[in-house]
C-alpha cells in the first residue's frame, strides 16, 4: 500500500488560532482516518498529539506575516500580549506624585484618564494611568521608590519609607484594577485575573543608608529590586555619573560585594543601571543570581557611561541576567530626537551580543520628558510589537520573551538562589551582620549618632546647630539641642 499526503500553503494572516482543545480534537479524529495510510503519517499526528498535551491552556500562537499591513499586524501584537505578559521594569510615578501633589492623593486616581486632568496634562514627564496602561497591555508594572542623592547622609530613609507608602495608597485606592505582588507567581496570577501587577523598585542604594537592616527591611515591605546607585556614588558602589566627587572605590568596596550577597540571599534583584561599569562587572562577577538593567540601552550605539557596553552584554549569557531597554531619547540617539525604530535597534543590538534570553523593557516613562516618536506613553506598547512582526527573525515565542517571560525567569531564578539561603539557613548560615567600615562614611556623614571607637572631635563638628554630649562610658553617645 502506497500513502500520499496532500499539502496546501495558506496565508499566515488569515488564519485563526485555536486553543489546544480544539487542534487536539481535530487531529484525534485525523489520526483515525490517516491511520490507514501508513507508520510515517501516524508517527506525525502521535508527535503533534504530544505537543499538544503537553502545551499550556493558551490558543496556539500563529505569525501574521511580516508584509501584513500595519492593521492586521497592530491586532496580531495585541494578540499576543493577551496570550504573554508584558512586564515593564521601570515607572516614576510615584515621585512626580511627591513633586506635583505632595504625596497628598484625595485628588488622583490612578484608575482617570490624566491625560485629560491638571497638572498631568501639561507635564512633559506624565505618561501613565490605569487607563492607558490597559490600552498598552502591560501586565506588570514596576513602580520606581525614589528619592534624591541630595537627601543621601540626612533624611533618605524617611523619605524612602514615604515613597513606599505613597506607593502603596495609590495601589490599594483601584483595588478593581491593580494590586501589589511580590513574585513571579503573583504577576501570572493577576495576568489571569484581568488586574495590572504593582511591584516596587528601589533607585538608587543611596537610599539604604549602606544598612543591611534597612535593606532587609525593604523586602519584608515589598521592595524586590535596588538600583546600587543613581546619580551619586554611595559609601559602597560608585555610579556611571562623572564630574562629582571622587568615589570611596573603583567599582564595588568590600562591603558593597557584601551587600550583593545579602541581597542574593533576601532574593532581592540586583539592579545595574545607574552603576558605572567597574560596578557592573564587580556585582555580576560577585551576584549568585542573574542581575538586571531595570532602564538601560546599548552603548554601542549611544557612548555614554549610562548605557551597558558590549562586553558587559556578553557576559549576561552567563549570568543569566536582563536589560530592559529604556526609552529615553538621551539613552537612544545620545541626542534629543528619537523614534520607535531607535528602539529597535537597541533591542536588536542587545539581542544579538546577549542573546534573545537577556533583553526586556524597562520604558522609564514618568521619569523621562523626552520619548521616541511612536512610543509618547504607556499605552504604545502594542506599536512596538506590532514594528517588531515587520522583521521575521523574530519569532512569537521571542516575542513573548521580550515582552515578559525573560523577566519572569530572571525573577524565578531570583527566588531559588532564596529557597537555597533558606535551606543553609536551616543548617547554621545566617543574615549578614556586617556594617559599613567607619572609614567609608565618616567624612560624607558626621552628623549621625556614634558608638564606641569613633573619633570625638570630628563627631563634635555637626550641622544644624546641634552638639554632642559624650557620656562617661564611652561606649555611647548622644546628640541633643
Amino acid at each position: 500500500m502506497t500513502s500520499s499526503i496532500t499539502t496546501c500553503t495558506v496565508h499566515w494572516s488569515c488564519i485563526q488560532p485555536v486553543t489546544p482543545a480544539d487542534a487536539l480534537s481535530s487531529l484525534q479524529a485525523i489520526s483515525t482516518v490517516m491511520i490507514k495510510t501508513g507508520a510515517a503519517a501516524v508517527t506525525v499526528v502521535a508527535l503533534a498529539l504530544l505537543a499538544i498535551q503537553e502545551s499550556s491552556a493558551t490558543p496556539l500562537p500563529v505569525r501574521v506575516s511580516a508584509k501584513a499591513s500595519y492593521k492586521e499586524r497592530l491586532a496580531a501584537a495585541r494578540e499576543l500580549l493577551r496570550e504573554s505578559p508584558l512586564i515593564d521594569g521601570h515607572n516614576d510615578l510615584a515621585w512626580n506624585l511627591r513633586m506635583f501633589l505632595h504625596n497628598k492623593l484625595h485628588s488622583f486616581n490612578l484608575s482617570a484618564d490624566l491625560a485629560q486632568e491638571k497638572p498631568w496634562m501639561k507635564s512633559p514627564f506624565s505618561h501613565t494611568d490605569l487607563p492607558r496602561l490597559r490600552r498598552g497591555h502591560v501586565a506588570a508594572q514596576f513602580w520606581s521608590v525614589y528619592v534624591p542623592c541630595e537627601s543621601q547622609y540626612l533624611n533618605t530613609v524617611q523619605l524612602l519609607m514615604e515613597q513606599i507608602d505613597v506607593i502603596k495608597r495609590m495601589i490599594a485606592a483601584s483595588p478593581e484594577e491593580t494590586t501589589l505582588v511580590t513574585s513571579p507567581a503573583g504577576i501570572e496570577a493577576e495576568f489571569h485575573n484581568g488586574r495590572v501587577a504593582s511591584l516596587m523598585g528601589v533607585e538608587g542604594g543611596h537610599s539604604l543608608a549602606s544598612s543591611m537592616g534597612v535593606m532587609r527591611a525593604l523586602y519584608d515591605l515589598g521592595v524586590r529590586y535596588i538600583t546600587l546607585t543613581h546619580k551619586c556614588h554611595t559609601p559602597w558602589a560608585e555610579c556611571s555619573e562623572t564630574g562629582g566627587p571622587a568615589a570611596n572605590s573603583r567599582g564595588l568596596t568590600p562591603y558593597g560585594k557584601e551587600m550583593i550577597r545579602e541581597m542574593n540571599r533576601l532574593g532581592m534583584m540586583v539592579d545595574l543601571s545607574h552603576s558605572s561599569t567597574s560596578t557592573v562587572r564587580d556585582a555580576i562577577e560577585t551576584s549568585l543570581a542573574p542581575v538586571i538593567f531595570s532602564h538601560s540601552a546599548a552603548r554601542a550605539l549611544c557612548d555614554i557611561e549610562r548605557n551597558v557596553p558590549d562586553d558587559v552584554l556578553s557576559s549576561l549569557a552567563s549570568n543569566g541576567g536582563l536589560v530592559m531597554v529604556s526609552f529615553y531619547n538621551d539613552f537612544l540617539t545620545c541626542g534629543k530626537k528619537a523614534t520607535i525604530k531607535n528602539v529597535i535597534e537597541h533591542i536588536n543590538h542587545i539581542r544579538s551580543m546577549a542573546g534573545v534570553d537577556h533583553v526586556g523593557l524597562g520604558a522609564g516613562y514618568d521619569g523621562i520628558n523626552r520619548t521616541a516618536l511612536g512610543l509618547e506613553d504607556v499605552s504604545k506598547y502594542p506599536e512596538l510589537f506590532a514594528e517588531l512582526l515587520r522583521d521575521e527573525t523574530w519569532s512569537l515565542q521571542d516575542l513573548k520573551k521580550l515582552a515578559g517571560v525573560n523577566l519572569l525567569r530572571v525573577f524565578r531564578e531570583v527566588e531559588q538562589v532564596r529557597e537555597k539561603a533558606v535551606q543553609e539557613a536551616l543548617e547554621g548560615e545566617t543574615p549578614s551582620e556586617d556594617i559599613i567600615p567607619i572609614h567609608d562614611i565618616d567624612a560624607y556623614w558626621p552628623c549621625r549618632y556614634k558608638f564606641a571607637n569613633v573619633d570625638l572631635e570630628r563627631s563634635r563638628r555637626c550641622i544644624f546647630g546641634l552638639r554632642v554630649q559624650f557620656s562617661v562610658l564611652p561606649t555611647s553617645i548622644r546628640i541633643v539641642r
